[in-house]
């Protein structure tokens, strides 16, 4: 059996055989008055039954007394009626206090019975009592009551033992009472299945819209990643850049001159990776002209980010041993911004150093390490000026893999991070 179906059973059964089954809510003012109305309409048709026979005529004759179930009507007596309106009345509470009316009802009806007053429909209160119990609590207490108030009525209605008709009156009046019984343990079982098939309907329901809202986190926190990653290393290159090309503006023309080149080369590969980005979220089918194809490039283009630190002045080595054979792509587009962003920390903190990036592919993982030999900050420091070793963080966990990022003894940053290349974030 799944797992799935023995969960729908267990909640099933829960609602069957709850110990509040009982419905406690408060009736609507239509349910009181349908209630009303059904033990009204109950009781005036007994009534009926009790006075109609004296007075059906056959053929313009009196119908033979003794083929009435009663006399004529006014030897019926008055005790009669009123008893019977207390079998039956009661139903106007049958579902504010289901138990109780049956056993009153049953009481009443076996008192009926033994009054000697003649024959009649007053069972039918005892019938809708057992019904409605039967749809409203739950089997266990439900089977006790009924078996008790079913056994009071059958044994005060049937003749004496002995007597031809004891046996047939006996099985007549039980399979009346266990029709009702059944008819109401079946509704209830009925509702009991519905109301959990609704119930799991709307935790599913509820299922699907946690799983969007956490998707669209998702997808919320991922463009925030990549958006900070573009704009953070271009605009760190920019700033750095333009800094060097006014300090150096009057003093040496050409230096200006490139990092002036370097600034619009800088600016115009972000803005064709913002681009092709915006172009993603459109959802248009085609990139923008002008823009990448690809927004994330891979690790053979990590070389490209250390020349605009070069030509900002500082020393960058890029070492890649036993690289081989391409890696998985979710793998290479998160070590790519991963040593873009500790590169741009090193651009915005580290002023001048040199830096060495190690890309290592182990055994079932990728290991990456940027080192550099500059002032550096402290750890709270960095992490409090912007979301940088955050967001790579994020982006390692993604993976199932692990950064760290902190001062190194005698000066510098090292951020270290190993990224299993099957990582549970590849689907």
């Amino acid at each position: 059996m799944s797992a799935t179906r023995r969960s729908f059973d267990k909640g099933y059964h829960r609602h069957m055989n709850s110990s509040d089954a009982i419905a406690h809510r408060p009736l609507t003012r239509s349910e009181s008055i349908f209630d009303a109305a059904v033990a009204i309409g109950v009781l005036a048709l007994v009534w009926l039954q009790m006075w109609a026979p004296g007075n059906l005529v056959d053929a313009g004759r009196h119908i033979p007394r003794e083929m009435l179930p009663f006399g004529r009507p006014e030897s019926t007596p008055v005790a009669a009626y009123l008893l019977v309106a207390v079998c039956i009345l009661p139903l106007v509470f049958r579902r504010r206090r289901p138990l109780a009316v049956l056993a009153f009802v049953a009481c009443s009806t076996a008192l009926y019975q033994l009054s000697g007053f003649p024959a009649s429909l007053a069972i039918l209160g005892m019938l809708g009592a057992l019904y409605t119990a039967g749809t409203l609590v739950d089997r266990p207490r439900f089977a006790l009551w009924a078996a008790a108030s079913a056994g009071l009525v059958v044994g005060t209605s049937v003749p004496q033992w002995g007597s031809a008709l004891f046996w047939p009156d006996l099985m007549r009046t039980f399979a009346i009472l266990a029709v009702a019984a059944a008819i109401g343990d079946a509704t209830r079982n009925r509702r009991a299945y519905v109301a959990e098939v609704e119930e799991r309907a709307a935790e599913a329901e509820r299922t699907r819209e946690e799983e969007t809202r956490r998707r669209v986190d998702e997808e919320r926190l991922r463009i925030a990643r990549e958006l900070h990653d573009i704009t953070a290393h271009s605009l760190s290159i920019v700033a750095v850049q333009s800094g060097a090309a006014l300090h150096v503006l009057d003093t040496d023309p050409e230096a200006a001159r490139g990092a002036l080149v370097a600034i619009r080369s800088t600016s115009r590969d972000a803005l064709n990776e913002l681009r092709a980005i915006l172009g993603v979220l459109r959802g248009s089918g085609e990139a923008p002209e002008g823009a990448p194809l690809a927004p994330t490039p891979g690790l053979s283009h990590v070389s490209d980010l250390a020349a605009p630190l070069r030509d900002a002045g500082l020393k960058v080595e890029i070492e890649a041993p036993g690289i081989g054979e391409p890696l998985p792509a979710f793998v290479e587009a998160s070590a790519y911004r991963i040593v873009q962003e500790a590169l741009t920390n090193v651009l915005r903190h580290a002023g001048s150093a040199s830096v060495r990036v190690t890309l290592r592919r182990e055994e079932s993982a990728l290991a990456i390490e940027v080192v550099d030999d500059g002032a550096g900050s402290t750890p709270s420091a960095t992490a409090s000026e912007g979301h940088g070793i955050a967001g790579m963080r994020e982006r390692a966990l993604a993976l199932g893999g692990t950064l760290e990022a902190g001062p190194v003894s005698g000066g510098g940053w090292r951020v270290s991070a190993v990224l299993p290349l099957s990582a549970r974030g590849q689907s």
